[in-house]
């Protein structure tokens, strides 16, 4: 679309802190693309009336304007980038006995899971309350729940073997990221693995002005308000940036930092294993 081509030449020139009067043209956007996939969900589906998928619009909030079978498939893609997290620390997705998806959304990441391993025991949890009930309605023998912006998660401290959070600290300031951190630690067993997704160098060194990245680079994090999703996300979900070296320090805090991959979540966002230091 020619406004989506103009924002990638003019986005790195565009201060962030006027991200939030784009909003306009991000709710018609939005509107467009839903449009086209309400369309295309009902044609495939006419033809595919068995395949298990949530509705565009629940979609659409977790992760963007994906079709039925390119969401599908991308749940198989984030498989692969565990793997590889897992694999680069001498670890392995067959011995996790215990799962849980933080910011599971609509549920992408545990429809794969479930089908390439129907024993592991899957938790999920996400603000998104419609998200989570469509988890529970057609996703049964996982346990998914709905967890407050702020700590506690509603689960046990040492319940699981391995935490993902695809795209989750991209989204929140310093104070959350933290109060989140040390839960994580908490509901994680003694060894237990976190892998975070985080907006690394490639997602932000052709897309932020060059004096923000500076900013950056100085700080360690950066926390700006795009406010071009008011009314779909809460209004402390907003959108983050770190260093690896920042990750490294910080987080060091809190975990072993193990390994950062770079662009190891779908080739855009880098990834950190940390380990609980028990």
């Amino acid at each position: 679309m020619i406004i989506e081509s103009v924002w990638k030449i003019v986005r790195p020139f565009v201060p962030v802190q006027l991200y939030p009067l784009l909003s306009p043209v991000y709710r018609w956007r939005r509107k467009s693309h839903l449009r086209r996939l309400e369309e295309s969900d009902r044609t495939y589906l006419a033809s595919h009336p068995e395949v298990l998928c949530p509705p565009a619009e629940l979609r659409y909030n977790a992760v963007g304007p994906y079709p039925i079978e390119a969401f599908l498939h991308s749940g198989e893609m984030v498989i692969a980038d565990i793997e590889g997290a897992l694999r680069s620390v001498g670890r392995s997705l067959e011995e996790i006995r215990t799962f849980l998806d933080f910011g599971c959304g609509c549920g992408r990441l545990i429809i794969a899971l479930r089908n390439r391993w129907p024993d592991l025991d899957i938790a999920g949890c996400d603000v998104d309350e419609r998200g989570i009930l469509w988890c529970r309605r057609h996703l049964q023998g996982s346990r998914c729940v709905v967890n407050g912006e702020l700590p506690p998660a509603p689960f046990e401290d040492g319940s699981f073997d391995l935490i993902w959070c695809g795209s989750v600290f991209t989204h929140l300031d310093e104070a959350r990221q933290d109060r989140w951190l040390a839960e994580m630690k908490r509901m994680l067993k003694p060894r237990g693995i976190l892998l975070a997704s985080v907006h690394g160098p490639y997602s932000w060194e052709s897309r932020l002005p060059p004096w923000t990245i500076a900013n950056l680079k100085k700080k360690g994090m950066i926390f700006a308000r795009i406010g071009a999703d008011d009314g779909i996300h809460p209004s402390w979900y907003q959108a983050a940036w770190h260093t690896e070296k920042y990750i490294r320090q910080h987080w060091a805090e809190v975990f072993e930092i193990q390994a950062y991959r770079e662009r190891g979540l779908s080739d855009y966002q880098d990834v950190v294993v940390a380990q609980n230091r028990g």
